[in-house]
């Protein structure tokens, strides 16, 4: 077994397995948890287990346990009706002790069960029967056991039989685990897969889409337009003075003026809108079904967020601005002439004093 359970018994470990206190007991309890059965629902499996266990061995009950730190756990029961017992009260307590198969005959002439309430009264235990769950590595978990409230005792092929049904509870409890595993191992997979998939996709800086899945969108919109879908508009939008609070204020002072960006481009833009940073300090967007009075209103929103978000240097406030292009997008040419335009009309926000939108139609 492949999981996180404890390695096999040394020798000394062995002879004193029957002690299961301290250090022992600890590993076992390790061994018990790594298979995260514990309170689980019912499943068909074990209890199909159960029964045979009492056809082959002629008793009216039979129990697959656990043994826990404090508390014996029923993980499927015939004739018992219970979920769990108090250890104090268990036999499979003492069960996980032996290395063969621990047989009762007749409980009231043992002196270790003979005053126990689940012998004196309800359900009158007067046999039991119970092999060992046991771990590849030595560690016991459990016992499934057989009982009845009559004394008796077990011929030679029930003999053999109770324990293969044992080693037949621990290969599904091995086979839940790897299932377990396995999904959890996808899981991992799929989590990896997405995570690479939005580093593929998105700037690492600000988390905005990246300039080769933008021009994939901006291809899509031009090739829609082209087929009649009502007019979108591009956007740009480029920080003042960047290059300034670079030199004077630092790398990380910038980073931060970007991520700021970033948070407030979010906020203001739709979901249905394609936003990205396109290089440097510059950033597109791509507002489907939205004419250029509806980016320029855009446009607007996002001078007023930049102008109430502050961004800080130690004790200082950064002032941002940006100066902003909007052109419609035109599906008849191509998106490296719409992007002309859309520079075109950046830049003339900027010759007329920046922290400006200059808005172009068709």
């Amino acid at each position: 077994m492949s999981h996180s359970e404890p390695g096999p018994l040394s020798p000394g470990e062995e002879l004193a397995r029957d002690l299961v206190s301290g250090e022992f007991e600890e590993r076992r309890l390790s061994a018990l948890n790594a298979y995260k059965i514990l309170d689980t629902l019912p499943e068909s499996a074990f209890d199909e287990l159960v029964q045979v266990a009492a056809y082959v061995c002629d008793v009216p009950m039979a129990v697959i346990n656990f043994i826990d730190r404090d508390r014996q756990w029923f993980k499927s029961e015939l004739g018992l009706g219970a979920q769990d017992a108090h250890l104090e009260l268990s036999m499979c307590s003492h069960a996980i002790k032996q290395r063969n198969l621990f047989v009762i005959p007749d409980t009231l002439q043992d002196p270790r069960f003979a005053d126990n309430p689940l012998v004196t009264g309800p359900p009158y235990l007067r046999f039991y029967a119970g092999a060992l769950l046991e771990t590849a590595q030595g560690y016991p978990l459990g016992t499934l056991c057989v009982l009845d409230d009559k004394p008796r005792e077990l011929n030679e092929r029930q003999t053999e039989l109770l324990p293969a049904l044992a080693r037949q509870v621990m290969g599904q409890l091995e086979l839940l685990w790897a299932n377990a595993r396995q999904e959890e191992m996808l899981s991992e997979l799929e989590q990896t897969r997405r995570r690479l998939a939005a580093l593929a996709s998105t700037d690492e800086l600000t988390g905005l889409t990246n300039r080769r899945v933008f021009n994939q969108h901006l291809d899509q919109a031009l090739a829609l337009g082209r087929r009649g879908a009502p007019v979108a508009s591009l956007l740009m939008a480029d920080l003042d003075h960047f290059k300034r609070i670079n030199d004077s204020l630092g790398h990380h002072v910038g980073d931060e003026v970007l991520r700021t960006f970033a948070r407030i481009c979010r906020d203001v833009f739709r979901t249905t809108d394609v936003v990205g940073r396109w290089g440097g300090e510059e950033f597109v967007a791509l507002l489907p079904d939205t004419s250029v009075n509806q980016a320029y209103s855009v446009a607007e929103r996002l001078h007023k967020r930049l102008a109430q978000v502050p961004v800080h240097c130690g004790e200082a406030r950064v002032e941002v601005s940006v100066s902003v292009g909007i052109v419609a997008l035109d599906p008849d040419a191509s998106a490296d002439a719409n992007f002309q335009r859309l520079d075109a009309a950046m830049y003339e926000a900027k010759a007329q004093g920046r922290n400006c939108t200059v808005a172009k139609s068709p």
